[in-house]
Parts: C-alpha cells; sequence; structure tokens
C-alpha cells in the first residue's frame, strides 16, 4: 500500500492501474472494489479473461488493463477479446483473440481453449443487451467459485445505448432474474411452477458498486428454513458442527437452537430429545 503526499492510500492494482494508463481509475474507480476482491488470488495460476482490449478501431492501441491484470497476477493467465485485431506488445501471458461478445459461439471457443476461467470482466460494448447475452453464455462456464462482473452498467439507464431511464431495459431484468436465483429455494415456496435459468442454484453471491455487478459462483443449495430439509447437504453440515461443538461444551441457547432446527426439518422425536 503507498501513499500519495496528500495522505491518501493507494491499492496496489491502482497503482498498476495509473501506470499502466488503464481507465479503471481516474475515470473509473474500480481497482480498489477489484483489489478487495481479488487479492488472494494474487498469486494463484488464475486465468482471466476480459471483454474489450480499448484503442477502438486501432490495431496498435489498447491493452492497457490486460497489461494491468498481468502485473497484478503474476503467476496468471490473461485473456483479452475485441472485435478489432490488435497487434499489441504484451507480456506473453497476455493472449489477445479477436471476435464479437454478440457471438456466442465464438465466446464458447475461447472458454473452451483458455478456461474455465476465474475472473470473467465485461469491458466490452456496454450495449446493454450485449452484456446480457454474453453473461448468459459465459457464467455457466466460469471456474466454481469464480467471480463476473460486468462494468458500466450504467448503459442500462441511456437510451442510445438500448437501455431505458424508466426501467433499466435488458441489464435491470438480468439483475431481477440474479436476485431470484439467490432466492430459489424460497420463490419455489410460493410458485413451483416459477422459470429459472440452469445457473439458479450456482448463484452464490451478488454485490452492486457503481457502474459495477459483481456475481459470485458457487453452491447456492441452502434450503429455505420454510421448506427445511434435514438431508440438504448445507443443513446436515450445520447440524454435524452443531452436534459436535455442543457435545463437550452444551449451552442451553445452542441446545434450544438445535432442537429447533430439528423441529424446522420435520424430526420431532429428536427435538424433543434434545430440549430435554
Amino acid at each position: 500500500m503507498s501513499t500519495f503526499a496528500t495522505g491518501y492510500e493507494i491499492d496496489p492494482l491502482t497503482l498498476l492501474a495509473i501506470r499502466h494508463g488503464t481507465d479503471k481509475w481516474g475515470p473509473h474507480f474500480y481497482t480498489p472494489v477489484y483489489d478487495e476482491l481479488f487479492s488472494h488470488l494474487r498469486d494463484r495460476p488464475i486465468r482471466l479473461l476480459e471483454i474489450g482490449v480499448g484503442g477502438y478501431d486501432l490495431r496498435t492501441m489498447g491493452g492497457a488493463s490486460l497489461a494491468m491484470w498481468a502485473d497484478y497476477f503474476q503467476n496468471g493467465e490473461v485473456t483479452g477479446i475485441d472485435p478489432t485485431e490488435k497487434r499489441l506488445t504484451l507480456d506473453p501471458r497476455i493472449k489477445v483473440l479477436q471476435g464479437s461478445q454478440d457471438d456466442p459461439a465464438f465466446l464458447k471457443e475461447v472458454c473452451e481453449k483458455r478456461g474455465p476461467f476465474d475472473i470473467i470482466i465485461d469491458d466490452g460494448s456496454h450495449i446493454p443487451k450485449h452484456m446480457v447475452g454474453t453473461f448468459n453464455v459465459l457464467f455457466p462456464s466460469l471456474a466454481d467459485g469464480g467471480t463476473y462482473v460486468i462494468e458500466d452498467m450504467q448503459t442500462a439507464f441511456w437510451p442510445h445505448f438500448g437501455g431505458s431511464m424508466l426501467h433499466g431495459g435488458e441489464i435491470m431484468k438480468l439483475v431481477r432474474t440474479i436476485i431470484e436465483c439467490l432466492n430459489h429455494a424460497e420463490i419455489g415456496i410460493v410458485d413451483r411452477s416459477h422459470a429459472f435459468p440452469p445457473f439458479a442454484k450456482q448463484v452464490k453471491s451478488f454485490r452492486a458498486c457503481h457502474n459495477l455487478l459483481i456475481i459470485e459462483k458457487g453452491n447456492n443449495y441452502e434450503p429455505s428454513n420454510y421448506a427445511y430439509d434435514l438431508n440438504n447437504p448445507r443443513a446436515a453440515t450445520a447440524l454435524r458442527l452443531m452436534e459436535r461443538e455442543l457435545e463437550g461444551e452444551p449451552t442451553v441457547e445452542g441446545l434450544a437452537n438445535l432442537s429447533n432446527l430439528y423441529l424446522l426439518g420435520g424430526n420431532v422425536a429428536k427435538a424433543k430429545e434434545v430440549a430435554r
């Protein structure tokens, strides 16, 4: 962590952003968020995909953020895709592929050749329709425990990008879908016919920052406490841990909670036994 003369502390990724000249710091303020998210991965052989290389239609321009990521993840592989052919001199661990994010076949090919990716960052066209389509193709291919980021989602509200000030267009529909996926166990109680995307149980967490959407992939099999299943893997693990800890040092409060958990799961006999 470095400090400016003003006393402002700067994280390592922001420092790299300044050195490489990427707009992820200054015009935007993404790098402190990214450093918070990814600092624990810095020494790991992660695979990162960034959509959009920068430099617009100029072949020898762009790649600043790719260079930043390669410096940040010293043991990682970085892949960039862009509709324009790029001729850039970059770190050997960086691969730039030409293709459109609006081409599902191309995206799947990238995942097959360079994935599975631990981090995917959509800094591409910023067209809401493209952003949603890209997410639907790439999120299922994201590595378990991986993170998917959509940058510059403010275009959800800008009509000239296809967004809408009234309802946020396609991006806000995606946000609703993600939140529904997070709460699939609860929604299923009141509407068993509700349609979820295939990856619903893989949306582990969702976070929104200024102009950023961050979706974490992982196990989302937690049961609802209104339909608690003691055979559910998460519920079974909770029971084992609670019983183990309370066996050695039982507390009234802990045993009462354990009894209630059995009651939620429909095991009345066990709930009574613990209560006694």
